[in-house]
């Protein structure tokens, strides 16, 4: 799983050299909400049926999808995918706050500290080459990768406390389609018409392997991690 989303930087990265960002991202769900929805549809998975479970897909999906992602793609255009990974890797770090209010079993403790201290000294020795930032949109980009790794930590618990019982396939393709709308709710009226990109042959093998690797093999198992 590591080394999956260790290589989606540069895939976002060339992406969006063609590419605007907001839809580049919800198009990469729809594809990838299409094939969750095909391998639930095989596996006879059933969809849950309480309300709450589709507050909590719609809710974690906007999170999680539509502001981590929307900010993630919209960031790494200022930024170097390195920088963007190192960012991203604070998220474990608001996850031990958020697991400390919501879960009772997942306490702060100083060991805890000490290896997310641990994780991002070592994301930033692997990228230093790549982290010199510059100019204000290139701040603006670190604002919006630090804000898209506390969504995630925040839906992540959400997830972790009340989506136990959830398959994974459920949980990614529920959260994908809540947060694919918001992208490209906002995306279209602002980017302009998908069939009018330049979708270069680099920018199509981009999205595919975003949304194959990156997302439906990724999120089956990050979820089953996550739950297991």
């Amino acid at each position: 799983l590591c080394g999956i989303w260790g290589s989606t930087w540069l895939f976002i990265k060339l992406g969006l050299a063609d590419l605007p960002p907001l839809t580049f991202a919800g198009i990469r769900f729809v594809i990838a909400c299409a094939i969750l929805f095909i391998i639930i549809r095989l596996r006879r998975i059933h969809f849950p049926r309480a309300r709450s479970d589709w507050s909590l897909l719609a809710l974690t999906g906007i999170l999680s999808f539509g502001f981590n992602y929307g900010l993630v793609f919209w960031g790494e255009q200022y930024i170097s995918s390195g920088l963007a990974a190192l960012l991203q890797a604070t998220l474990p770090a608001f996850g031990l706050v958020f697991a400390h209010l919501h879960l009772p079993s997942e306490r702060l403790s100083w060991a805890k500290i000490g290896g997310v201290v641990l994780g991002v000294c070592g994301v930033g020795v692997v990228f230093s080459n790549q982290l010199a930032v510059s100019g204000r949109q290139a701040l603006a980009g670190c604002v919006a990768l630090i804000l898209s790794a506390m969504f995630a930590a925040y839906s992540n618990v959400l997830v972790k406390k009340s989506g136990k019982h959830l398959d994974p396939a459920i949980l990614a393709a529920g959260q994908m389609f809540s947060g694919l709308l918001l992208l490209l709710g906002v995306g279209i009226p602002l980017e302009g018409n998908p069939l009018r990109f330049h979708w270069s042959p680099v920018a199509l093998m981009a999205l595919l392997y975003l949304a194959v690797v990156g997302s439906v093999i990724a999120f089956l198992l990050y979820y089953w991690l996550v739950l297991n």
